[in-house]
Parts: structure tokens; C-alpha cells; sequence
């Protein structure tokens, strides 16, 4: 789950570096220290939207309409797309005349 595992010694001793990886490919290091729990170092901005989504979705009622609307969301992303034409064109392809203001 995480791309870097690293001691609290390396980290301590690459902390520039390790903080560099963590911002420039957006991941999450892990951090290990004897006798202590693990910790993670994430870039604050990928925090503050795992934290948005967590609140959006602890209510069952909002989850299911967030999933919904995901889905229709998908659905029409998956429909052909139409291309446009100029009213000129299609008026020429239905063979209308087109009145002049």
C-alpha cells in the first residue's frame, strides 16, 4: 500500500529527500520506529481531500447519492458523442432554406 517503507533513522537522515519523493510523486511514505507506532508522511493537500471524502461519505444517505450520481456520470461518458454542425450545415443536409433577418 505504501511506496516507500523506510527506519526512522533513514528518514531522519534523508528527510529533505524523502520529503522531495513524497511531493514530486504524490505518495505516502511509511515510517518504522522500534517500539513506536508507524507514521505516515502524506502530502497535505492529498490529506485535506481524503479527509473531504471521508466526511462526504459517513453518511450513508450522501454516499448513495454521490454514488448515483458517479454512475450516471459514467453512463454518459460511455454514450457516442454527437459531433456539432452549423445551423448552415444541417439546414444544407435537410435541404431547408433558412430565412435571412
Amino acid at each position: 500500500m505504501f511506496s516507500i517503507q523506510t527506519t526512522y533513522t533513514n528518514a531522519r537522515q534523508n528527510l529533505a529527500k524523502l520529503l522531495d519523493r513524497v511531493a514530486n510523486d504524490n505518495t505516502i511514505a511509511l515510517i518504522t520506529r522500534k517500539g513506536h507506532p508507524d507514521m505516515a508522511i502524506i502530502r497535505a493537500d492529498e490529506l485535506s481531500s481524503i479527509l473531504e471524502t471521508l466526511h462526504l461519505l459517513r453518511s450513508p444517505a450522501n454516499a448513495q447519492k454521490l454514488n448515483q450520481a458517479l454512475e450516471r456520470s459514467l453512463a454518459r461518458d460511455s454514450e457516442p458523442v454527437i459531433a456539432s454542425e452549423s445551423i448552415v450545415d444541417l439546414c444544407q443536409e435537410l435541404g431547408i432554406a433558412r430565412e435571412q433577418k
